[in-house]
């Protein structure tokens, strides 16, 4: 790591300490807990990856799967905050979030067979997976919080101002992390992909350098923005958290009862008029 990058860093360790402070001091592990485990993981990774690179060296294989491991563990912990997030947000709707959280499952389990697709055969299967299935994540996660605030602006229902300001750091960081990872993935799997084959095995000492400082700028852009949204939820956490707003008056059963025919007959009209676009 050059100066900046281990400036960033130290950085970096400081603000997820004072995070983490900030989490239980607050008491957000009682309320959103995944959240607060996401972040003791970041801080955990971060403390685990440091001393690993302090013992086997920043360019050695075990720092390699090290960092990787460590991406894919936070990448993890993310997504189950993000449904966290989602679960808080539609709390009073059961049967909306039974839905929601349908879905989320198959979506989970679609990106990760792309990843896995996607790293088969490749030299560095494990970056390629991780970059590939960090990328997805992220990417479904804004899509995941963008429809969330949709959901809740459009039935006029107001997300506090705490969660507001974590989905908002999520979206952040994870649309810094799709731009990054997508370009960073097509120079190792496409552009590069010929020179990690065990003929051109005389070539990997001159094409060390060039793969350092591509590193290192993914390293600074990646540190930064992740410094940055940290600062964000630091800001929300800054003072107590307010009690949590009253779970909406849903109408009586028997309304519902009679409004569901109408409703389910708007549906079948809007699907056959479908059918009828895709013919």
């Amino acid at each position: 790591m050059n100066q900046l990058e281990t400036f960033l860093s130290w950085s970096t360790l400081t603000v997820e300490i004072v995070l983490c402070g900030f989490v239980f001091v607050r008491g957000l592990q009682k309320i959103l807990p995944f959240f607060a485990i996401y972040t003791s993981t970041l801080l955990m990774s971060t403390i685990s990856v440091w001393l690993i690179y302090a013992h086997y060296g920043f360019n050695s294989d075990v720092s390699y799967y090290a960092y990787w491991i460590s991406v894919l563990i936070n990448a993890v912990a993310r997504s189950l905050a993000i449904v966290e997030l989602c679960q808080y947000g539609l709390r009073a709707y059961q049967g909306i979030w039974g839905l929601a959280l349908r879905v989320l499952a198959g979506l989970s389990l679609l990106l990760l067979a792309h990843a896995a697709i996607d790293a088969w055969g490749q030299p560095n299967a494990l970056g390629i997976y991780g970059m590939t299935l960090d990328r997805d994540l992220a990417f479904s996660s804004m899509a995941i919080l963008a429809i969330l605030f949709v959901i809740r602006h459009y039935y006029g229902i107001a997300l506090e101002p705490v969660q507001r300001a974590l989905a908002a750091g999520i979206c952040f960081v994870c649309a810094v992390d799709v731009i990054a990872n997508t370009i960073f993935h097509n120079i190792l799997a496409n552009y590069l992909i010929s020179f990690f084959q065990m003929s051109q095995k005389a070539f990997w000492p001159a094409l060390q350098p060039q793969l350092q400082r591509v590193d290192d700028v993914w390293s600074t852009i990646h540190l930064f923005s992740f410094m940055f949204t940290m600062g964000i939820w630091c800001y929300a956490l800054r003072k107590p958290i307010p009690a949590s707003a009253d779970a909406p008056v849903l109408l009586p059963a028997e309304v519902y009862g009679r409004m569901s025919p109408a409703v389910n007959l708007r549906l079948s009209a809007f699907n056959d008029r479908l059918v009828e676009l895709l013919k």
